[in-house]
């Protein structure tokens, strides 16, 4: 067995993903994950379990405590007034100057941040090289959007790493830096793109239409792939979150779920339909595939939603742009990706924690200890 892990983006939200991690942790000693896949935020929390010479505990109690700690300084800046965003709006496509002259906000103080918790003094992620040289790691990788190409482009630091290429995506293997994973969190005009080498990316899950497909590239065949989305019933998929003419907002969260939450449903969807086709046929039939273990698991609340109730406390850059974007709807997700506040990070936190505890069955039976849980179980029955 060759585990992945596949942490989705979602901005702020990847705080969830953390909760969820830490309970796999506490629950299941020893648990280790050697690939590593992380899209848009998702590659904050895999640059942070793949750095740093500690096993996965140590590692996610790390995460969890960089989330905790973190405020939305340290992520983004920008000058808070109407003014400003006028100037961008209107700028002349073919102007001079990056940073905040190319984005609604600046992310400076998270390229600090990171190359505070996860790079060397040279920028590159820590340790990655020594973990991969004593076997703890296989490979981690981190995807982004070519802005020129419009190819989606998975960075692998790794062992015995083989470039892959088809028309819309590429794999290449590389030594990662922090710069890597500020191409892959790099939010469409609302972050700034991020320049390596000669060419500018953006956030990794603007065209992956297929999230998956990296770290089944890298050879897992169970893969844990945690979702920030939140997975409505019937009758709340049909109740409309606004009256009237759609705020610029709702067009806002309707265009970022479609972009960086939306793939990995469907990508999911077709990957069960896969491994239902390839269990009925011989192994001599199946033209070189194989069956993949997929345990996907979301929010057991609706994290937009929820965002929602700390609207009226926002300050800052943060208000500006929900003056601009409007705020009539329910489940305001562009707020969810963009609310580094202190109170909502530690709710999704707490969350994911909770959803880790009623899915651990589902857990330890892809983990395969559910025997091992059993015989353990019935130890303790008879000791007791």
């Amino acid at each position: 067995m060759r585990f992945g892990l596949l942490l989705s983006g979602g901005g702020a939200r990847a705080s969830y993903q953390t909760g969820v991690l830490r309970y796999i942790a506490e629950a299941f000693p020893g648990t280790e994950f050697p690939i590593i896949t992380g899209v848009s935020a998702g590659a904050i929390n895999a640059a942070h379990l793949a750095t740093h010479r500690g096993d996965f505990d140590a590692n996610t109690q790390r995460l969890v405590d960089s989330w905790l700690s973190i405020r939305p300084e340290e992520v983004y800046t920008t000058t808070s007034n109407i003014s400003f965003v006028i100037r961008y709006l209107l700028r002349r496509g073919d102007d001079e100057g990056e940073g905040i002259h190319r984005a609604l906000l600046d992310t400076d103080p998270l390229r600090q941040y990171l190359i505070e918790k996860v790079g060397d003094k040279d920028g590159y992620l820590s340790d990655i090289d020594d973990r991969i040289r004593d076997g703890a790691l296989e490979a981690v990788a981190v995807v982004a959007t070519n802005y020129a190409t419009g190819q989606t482009v998975t960075w692998v630091q790794g062992r015995n790493i083989d470039r892959w290429e088809r028309p819309s995506r590429v794999g290449i293997s590389t030594r990662l830096t922090v710069e890597h994973v500020m191409a892959s969190t790099s939010l469409p005009v609302i972050f700034p793109a991020i320049r390596i080498g000669d060419t500018y990316f953006g956030d990794g899950g603007i065209r992956l239409a297929a999230p998956l497909a990296p770290v089944v590239h890298l050879g897992a065949n169970r893969i844990l792939a945690i979702s920030t989305r939140y997975a409505r019933t019937q009758q709340e998929a049909d109740a409309p979150t606004i009256t009237g003419y759609p705020p610029l907002g709702q067009v806002a969260s309707l265009l970022m779920n479609s972009v960086f939450l939306d793939s990995l449903d469907q990508d999911a969807h077709m990957m069960d339909r896969v491994n239902a086709l390839l269990k009925q046929l011989p192994a001599r039939k199946r033209m070189g595939l194989r069956p993949i273990e997929l345990l996907v698991l979301r929010p057991s609340r609706d994290l937009g939603q929820l965002a929602g109730e700390f609207e009226p406390t926002i300050t800052g850059p943060l208000k500006l742009i929900s003056r601009i974007l409007g705020t009539k709807s329910k489940s305001p997700d562009w707020l969810s990706m963009l609310l580094f506040e202190e109170g909502y990070i530690k709710r999704l936190v707490e969350i994911g924690y909770h959803d880790g505890h009623v899915h651990r069955d589902r857990i330890a039976a892809f983990l395969n200890l559910a025997m091992e849980e059993d015989v353990h179980a019935e130890e303790r029955r008879r000791a007791g």
